[in-house]
């Protein structure tokens, strides 16, 4: 339609933008400080937005979760893929609280970890995620 409202995403971007644009420069101390930190969490909420309308995020991830558990094991964690995510990191937590991977994350198990902080990265700090800066351990 010809006068459809914005979206989520469009909004957040506009608000984004004005605030880093007309307030955020005149701020200064303490409140320099909050402002940077509400410019961050419009900034990480429109990244959550794209992450939202990117389904391959969620299935790379239950890939992952896949490959360490098996397809059967994915199947049966829910019916929503949000609902088997949370199930499986559950379980995942809690193996790894247990010590299951104390003498070998490597693996499937290093593979999926791996996959988890990338997409958390993706909204929490896309920046450090494309210098690609942190270390990859090698498997003995």
């Amino acid at each position: 339609p010809m006068f459809e409202a914005p979206g989520r995403k469009a909004l957040i971007e506009t608000a984004l933008a004005a605030f880093q644009d007309d307030i955020l420069p005149a701020l200064d101390g303490d409140r320099k400080y909050l402002g940077l930190m509400i410019a961050s969490a419009l900034a990480t909420a429109v990244r959550e937005l794209e992450t939202d309308a990117d389904p391959g995020s969620i299935q790379r991830i239950l890939d992952g979760f896949a490959d360490l558990y098996g397809e059967d094991n994915v199947a049966r964690a829910g019916h929503e893929p949000e609902m088997k995510l949370d199930t499986l990191s559950r379980d995942l937590a809690r193996e790894i609280r247990e010590g299951l991977y104390d003498t070998s994350l490597t693996g499937p198990a290093h593979a999926l970890l791996t996959v988890l902080t990338e997409e958390k990265l993706k909204l929490s700090n896309p920046k450090f995620l494309a210098a690609r800066e942190y270390s990859q351990p090698t498997p003995n």
